[in-house]
């Protein structure tokens, strides 16, 4: 089993360089491989749209442009190199981000990346988010508060050829949960911090044999759930907009950026 191009076609969803990956051996995943893999893959997909606490707009607002991210997979690294000699301590990820603020303090949030083909291998992630500021119902705080529900999928798959035999492998990972997010009521640049609640699920089917050395049948499906923390700045520039974010989820580290258009 492939498990260096898996790991990569993952991470590079928008990167093109599956083709210089290595190709080395891999079987046997057992049950801490896929909680591994759950928390990598949870910690890089979750979303990440980089906007702070504070309303969008007076009363609406919208904002569209690039996000992206690096996360760094110190657990997944260490697999790596233990079933195929090659390790990768980042995964990576780039999607359109487009938002809209109503009225009330509540806004929409999307990031989305198309489906993509490398190397015979097919991609795709999206995530969404509702955010709610409570400034309104509690007018008196000094500070934007803010709850944010988030909810992402990603899905990538390759043929395997094992044996002359050729056989299909797909990962899917859905991370949700919940962050509550403070910044303070200051113009054009606006720091802020969050803690969230996060679930991951990982699950991996395949037509290939010898991938699993636990359980029956042709798909193993692993969840784990953790805090997250984040801290990151948008600095506002007439219509454009600049972010910069650090997050950790399930023990992993992952720092953003994004440009957009909107106000």
């Amino acid at each position: 089993m492939k498990l260096k191009k898996t790991l990569l076609i993952a991470s590079l969803l928008t990167l093109p360089m599956l083709s210089t990956a290595a190709d080395p051996g891999f079987s046997g995943l057992d049950k801490g491989d896929m909680e591994t893999l759950a928390e990598g893959f949870g910690a890089n997909f979750v979303h990440n749209s980089l906007m702070g606490a504070s309303k969008m707009g007076t009363l609406f607002g919208f904002q569209v442009g690039v996000t992206g991210a690096s996360t760094t997979v110190e657990e997944i690294d260490k697999l790596a190199k233990q079933n195929t000699g090659a390790g990768l301590k980042s995964l990576a990820n780039v999607g359109l981000v487009g938002a809209v603020g109503i009225p009330f303090g509540i806004a929409f949030e999307a990031v989305i990346v198309p489906k993509l083909e490398a190397d015979g291998a097919e991609a795709e992630s999206t995530s969404f988010a509702v955010k709610y500021n409570i400034n309104d119902v509690i007018p008196i705080l000094p500070v934007n508060l803010a709850l944010r529900g988030v909810h992402s999928t990603a899905k990538f798959s390759f043929d395997q050829t094992v044996a002359s035999a050729v056989g299909n492998v797909k990962n899917e990972t859905t991370v949700s949960g919940v962050q509550l997010l403070l910044s303070p009521m200051i113009p054009l640049v606006e720091p802020y911090i969050g803690v969230g609640l996060l679930n991951s699920t990982n699950k991996l089917t395949t037509t290939v044999s010898d991938l699993f050395d636990y359980g029956s049948g042709s798909s193993r499906e692993e969840s784990v759930s953790g805090t997250q923390i984040l801290a990151g700045v948008e600095v506002n520039l007439l219509l454009l907009k600049l972010g910069v974010e650090y997050s950790n989820a399930f023990d992993n580290s992952r720092i953003g950026a994004k440009l957009t258009f909107g106000f």
